[in-house]
């Protein structure tokens, strides 16, 4: 049986982040504290890479979704440029399926992982990462640091009164094929369509690839079913809608009201300008920083007792207008 981070932090009475700070040799920790951590190491057989000579530079992962939404990247763009503006080295592994590119980074030495993502983290050290408001029974461990909340489920609530406002009723919803957060739009769509009454909302549930070709395939098929706005979960699948919209001979937003989710400057610049449901990137990259900080024990602005919620606002632009009788 593997021997991990939690057995030694068992064995030793301790946090498995007093343990992960021994272990890597990073933050302070009483030398008492080292040494029965590293007597329990020993008694339960745990070894790995970061038994290794003292390194006073901090080295930390900055992992990504293996497929990011737009906002992921910006928010992990800008806290790279947080912690390395601080001396600290970052990398920027993958989350994939089975973590190797992660476990890789940690075997290299990283002490600690920081992600833009909802998922729990199975790794040997600790992990700072998001948590969706609307999760039920979301998987933490105690290796886990929740930075903030993001309230994405309910911003569906927040288009659909924009929409609904403008007069439209035969609302789709564009999202990926697979994955929690696409699973948790879909399961809160259902819940909040105007029609959902009339037992025919998963009639407007589109789930294609998170791609230009997913969004062209999503869009003409909801056209087709008489759709007369379309909520996108990303942003390729929302050049994809506009793209399809323009190409049936048809505008946007006279023909088809388009709402996107997260912001950028090349949703500014669509044609028409897109409406979408905008993120704080800034402000949620501070916040991931600000709870590695606080794990790290680095002087600095640290993390809130209790984590911020952050919820989208509506940016309404040219791509939303009222609805066609």
């Amino acid at each position: 049986m593997t021997v991990r981070i939690h057995d030694v932090a068992q064995a030793a009475g301790v946090s498995v982040t007093t343990v992960s700070r021994v272990l890597s040799d990073r933050g302070s920790v009483a030398e008492a504290t080292r040494q029965k951590v590293l007597s329990a190491a020993q008694q339960v057989g745990y070894t790995r890479s970061t038994f290794l000579p003292r390194n006073d530079v901090r080295f930390i992962a900055v992992a990504m979704p293996q497929d990011p939404e737009h906002w992921q990247l910006e928010v992990s763009r800008l806290v790279n440029a947080e912690l390395q503006s601080q001396g600290i080295l970052t990398m920027t592994p993958l989350i994939d399926t089975n973590l190797a590119s992660l476990k890789t980074s940690i075997q290299a030495g990283a002490g600690l992982v920081v992600t833009p993502t909802f998922t729990h983290v199975d790794v040997d050290v600790p992990v700072v990462r998001f948590d969706e408001s609307s999760f039920a029974g979301a998987h933490t461990s105690l290796n886990e640091t929740i930075a903030a909340k993001l309230d994405l489920a309910t911003s569906l609530s927040l288009a659909f009164e924009h929409l609904t406002d403008l007069g439209h009723r035969k609302i789709g919803l564009v999202c990926k094929d697979s994955g929690e957060l696409a699973d948790l739009l879909a399961s809160r769509f259902l819940a909040e369509h105007p029609m959902r009454n009339l037992g025919s909302a998963e009639d407007w549930i589109v789930r294609v690839s998170k791609s230009y070709s997913g969004g062209i395939h999503a869009a003409m098929r909801l056209k087709d079913a008489g759709g007369t706005a379309v909520i996108v979960q990303g942003q390729l699948q929302l050049f994809g809608v506009l793209d399809a919209i323009r190409k049936r001979g048809l505008t946007v937003p006279r023909d088809m009201s388009v709402v996107g989710i997260g912001d950028s400057l090349t949703t500014q610049y669509t044609g028409p300008p897109a409406t979408v449901l905008a993120l704080d990137s800034a402000a949620m990259a501070q916040t991931l920083a600000a709870a590695t900080r606080s794990v790290l024990h680095i002087p600095g602005e640290q993390m809130k007792t209790v984590p911020p919620n952050f919820r989208p606002k509506l940016i309404a632009r040219g791509s939303t207008s009222a609805g066609r009788a």
